[in-house]
């Protein structure tokens, strides 16, 4: 297991029925991996995470037609 904290980089979020949902990456750059906020270590490779506050920038907005 790694011992250093790193910080997951955030990939993105996705709207669900209203609430925001945060996607962030393993720091690992062999890993990569997705993984949530309620993590301590990612569970593919063990690295320690810390998560951030996400960037206030609005990101490209892609809405599905019905």
């Amino acid at each position: 297991m790694k011992a250093i904290r790193k910080y997951a980089e955030f990939v993105g979020y996705t709207l669900y029925h209203g609430e925001r949902f945060n996607e962030w990456r393993c720091p690992n750059k062999k890993c990569g991996f997705s993984v949530s906020e309620d993590y301590t270590c990612c569970p593919y490779c063990g690295q320690k995470i810390k998560f951030k506050e996400p960037p206030k920038v609005k990101m490209i907005e892609i809405s599905i037609r019905r």
